[in-house]
């Protein structure tokens, strides 16, 4: 009788020995190690330059708003805030000059009208105070950058000490104003002398002569304004002069200077020295990194204003 053999076990399923498992550890070893030095480098890398562009954001921000602040009218800038926004606003100047005290006499070009019948035409070149409504006047030496002074937009102000001060304060228009509007400027006619007109105005000898014979010609209100929730610094300009610091705009123009901004605050002390203001600026700047986590870059700026009218 033929022997019946058993049927065959079925071939159990092989698994992974002790060298596959030690090649496969060594193996992952490998790739988590390459990940680790060609992608955290790079990360870093790109975070590196998340926090080079806020700085530069900021400092560039900071420093065009400080340049701007440098050519402010003396006693023009001062601060506020509204609606979590902070605002900081002064009259820049076009250009400044010395205005004469007493007649420059005959010259090659146009003289003065002669507003002041008790002067004789020539001596009309300078500036009549008092119950003269005068219109005109000549330099000291030529005006610097006379050719950028827009006629009918541009004022002339003189002693300018601000806010509190009755009659000296170019925000204020009421009289006796220290303000007048530019008409005309002759820079061309003479060499060593410049002849500025403006609408007439009866300026005040004890509030209005400036002890150095100083003038400045504005070119109207500029305002920088941060504002956290926006995340943005904008700067603000062509809009009229009030006496109350506006914290909206509707006319003029407007560009933003920075963005990403997620805390800012101005603050001016006008006297921390005679004739001298500090307008101090934090700003701080903040981005995601491509580890989820914020970037935050705060930079601080102090600027020396001159307040000498």
């Amino acid at each position: 009788m033929r022997r019946i053999l058993p049927d065959r076990l079925p071939r159990r399923a092989r698994g992974f020995n002790l060298i596959e498992l030690v090649i496969s550890i060594v193996v992952t070893g490998i790739v988590v190690a390459g990940l680790a030095y060609f992608v955290f480098p790079v990360r870093q890398a790109a975070d590196i330059a998340a926090r080079a562009d806020l700085t530069d954001i900021a400092d560039t921000a900071l420093q065009r708003i400080g340049r701007d602040v440098r050519l402010a009218l003396p006693n023009s800038v001062r601060t506020t805030a509204s609606s979590g926004a902070v605002f900081v606003e002064f009259l820049a100047v076009r250009t400044a000059g010395r205005y004469r005290g007493e007649g420059g006499g005959a010259a090659g070009g146009t003289n003065c009208p002669n507003d002041d019948p008790s002067l004789a035409p020539p001596d009309n070149d300078q500036l009549s105070f008092d119950s003269v409504a005068d219109s005109c006047f000549k330099t000291i030496g030529p005006l610097p950058d006379a050719n950028t002074v827009v006629a009918g937009n541009d004022y002339l102000v003189l002693n300018n000490y601000g806010p509190g001060f009755s009659g000296q304060d170019a925000y204020s228009p009421g009289p006796p104003a220290n303000r007048a509007l530019i008409s005309a400027i002759d820079y061309t006619s003479e060499v060593n002398r410049s002849r500025v007109a403006f609408a007439a105005t009866t300026f005040q000898r004890t509030l209005h002569d400036s002890p150095g014979r100083r003038f400045f010609i504005i070119s109207g209100p500029v305002s920088y304004v941060c504002d956290p929730v926006l995340g943005s610094i904008t700067r603000y300009w062509g809009y009229p002069i009030a006496a109350a610091q506006p914290t909206t705009f509707g006319a003029g123009s407007s560009a933003v200077i920075a963005t990403k901004v997620s805390a800012c605050d101005f603050d001016y002390a006008p006297n921390i020295a005679p004739q001298i203001g500090l307008l101090t600026l934090r700003l701080t700047l903040s981005a995601p990194t491509s580890s989820g986590v914020a970037e935050t870059v705060s930079l601080y700026h102090a600027i020396h204003v001159n307040n000498v009218p």
